[in-house]
């Protein structure tokens, strides 16, 4: 008898009005697609994974969403940059969409197939938006449960770039609160048909207690975690502007926009853009907000005393890769940040040594991997002068399809649902599945049920939905609500102004119905 095959409803984009909203509706739930396992087949493990939280201090002067302007459908540049994702609206809400997101998990007792209860939920990467110390905080906080304050520089103000002053008024921004007096209403309402949600800016830096997950974590490491905007390193220049009270409010109108965004992109080196010549306000200024460490990752997770499967020894080293045997089943975490700049991945030489060495313990039965960056994102080599080299996608999986107790590698970083399989035809390989963003449509977790049933490996999984409002109505009855607030976020996630067609599409992000709920087979040795 299967525990959960099916959900009871899904959540669907509805149609769209005249400006292109569109409302969620609730619609039947899917099936697991595949074989269905015989009865009496016996767990092995069960998991909950969850990606890409980023946690976000939407105040903060680093942040460079200035950028993302170019790629608004209405802007001539959006044509050649096409999407940036350096700003969203959602991007306020962060904190109560992870605490509604906690509050959905802890009612996930068992897994898909057995009433076996879960082991872990395994959150791989982007906890933090821009790799900020304060980020990192708010986020353990909400993952341990406590008092969380997601609020920085002065705590009296909004200081944010949704502003309702009309001196600092920018119309490329969606301002909940309305138009300030004299200024024209902003894109995002007048164009694409945002709502006004009038004392939302005070709302979402209200303190709130958060309820912390009933379950053991575990925590992967991933680019937003230790590079600004997730691309690049940061220097003493980028911690002072961080911590400092300017923000950037319009760039040098002679700057060269092809040169910028060449710097800041995928492959290292990058460098962040270039500030002279442009226009500032000033705000106040927090330490709160310095760049994380190398150190910091491992100590933060130590400090509660649980690790969250990172060890003494990754503080020590600043290194963030780390096992943890659960059963017959040994987890191995892979830090594939390359810390030297870019947003896609890879190993360096050292962790891939010791991944060689975890793979040749005979000890467990199972191995399965996690990472925040998917396999074919493994192509981002660059290393300074002197600096140990990186290794990619072709030499890593000639090491994993050579050790056949692999069965599965969990990722995320693109923020998309989606299920395929590494090895080569008519031989052994594993099972590859990226889970979906906290923070993009469709902000869903996903569950994962290891079984051998029959002399082979099944693989069940199914995603579900964080439980929160599904109407705009409803979400914003009562903004003293975090869970209330996680409904308004995924309703902006769903009408992303810049993603409505084509290859950037939030719809593609939710993927297929084999991305998401289905049996997936091995053959066992």
């Amino acid at each position: 008898m299967l525990n959960q095959d099916s959900q009871i409803s899904r959540l669907a984009r509805g149609e769209a009005n005249e400006k292109g909203w569109r409302p969620l509706t609730v619609e039947a739930g899917e099936e697991l697609t595949g074989v269905t396992p015989e009865p009496g087949a016996k767990s092995v493990l069960s998991l909950v994974h969850i990606s890409d939280l980023h946690i976000c201090d939407a105040q903060s002067p680093a942040r460079v969403e200035i950028l993302d302007r170019f790629a608004d459908p209405h802007n001539p540049y959006s044509q050649y940059v096409k999407y940036v994702g350096t700003y969203r609206a959602q991007e306020i809400l962060t904190t109560q969409t992870l605490e509604a997101m906690v509050q959905t998990i802890n009612s996930i007792k068992t897994g898909i197939v057995t009433d076996r209860p879960i082991d872990a939920v395994v959150i791989t990467g982007d906890v933090t938006d821009n790799a900020q110390n304060n980020e990192l905080s708010w986020y353990l906080s909400i993952m341990d449960g406590g008092l969380v304050h997601p609020d920085s520089g002065n705590l009296d103000r909004w200081e944010g770039v949704a502003t309702t002053d009309p001196h600092d008024y920018d119309p490329s921004y969606w301002n909940p609160e309305g138009t300030p007096h004299g200024c024209a209403e902003d894109f995002p309402r007048a164009l694409y048909g945002l709502p006004t949600v009038p004392g939302l800016l005070a709302a979402v830096r209200k303190p709130f207690q958060a309820t912390g997950l009933v379950h053991q974590w575990f925590a992967t490491h991933g680019n937003h975690d230790a590079l600004l905007q997730g691309t690049v390193a940061a220097d003493e220049y980028i911690n002072n502007f961080a911590t400092g009270d300017r923000r950037v409010t319009a760039l040098d109108p002679d700057l060269d926009l092809v040169e910028m965004f060449g710097k800041f992109q995928m492959v290292g080196p990058t460098s962040y853009p270039d500030s002279s010549g442009s226009t500032f306000r000033y705000i106040a200024a927090d330490q709160s907000r310095r760049i994380n460490q190398a150190a910091d990752w491992a100590k933060i997770h130590l400090e509660c005393g649980h690790g969250h499967g990172l060890q003494t020894e990754n503080a020590q080293a600043g290194t963030k890769y780390w096992s943890r045997d659960i059963g017959e089943v040994r987890l191995i975490s892979m830090d594939t940040v390359n810390e030297h700049g870019g947003w896609q991945g890879s190993l360096g030489l050292t962790q891939f040594n010791w991944l060689k060495q975890e793979l040749s313990d005979p000890a467990p039965k199972y191995f399965v991997l996690l990472s925040h960056h998917p396999a074919d994102t493994l192509f981002n080599l660059y290393s300074p002068t002197g600096v140990e080299s990186r290794i990619g996608e072709v030499e890593l999986n000639e090491l994993l399809l050579s050790e056949p107790r692999i069965i599965l590698w969990l990722a995320g970083h693109n923020h998309e649902h989606h299920v395929d399989f590494i090895g080569a035809e008519g031989k052994r390989g594993f099972w590859h599945i990226q889970t979906a963003s906290n923070i993009d449509w469709p902000q869903q977790g996903r569950i994962v049920e290891i079984l051998e049933s029959d002399s082979k490996i099944v693989i069940a999984t199914s995603v579900f939905d964080h439980q929160s409002p599904v109407e705009l109505e409803v979400a914003v009855s009562d903004l003293d609500n975090p869970v209330n607030l996680a409904g308004l976020s995924r309703l902006l996630s769903a009408n992303d102004w810049q993603r409505r067609s084509g290859e950037f599409d939030v719809e593609l992000m939710a993927g297929q119905q084999s991305d998401r709920n289905r049996y997936l087979w091995l053959e066992s040795e």
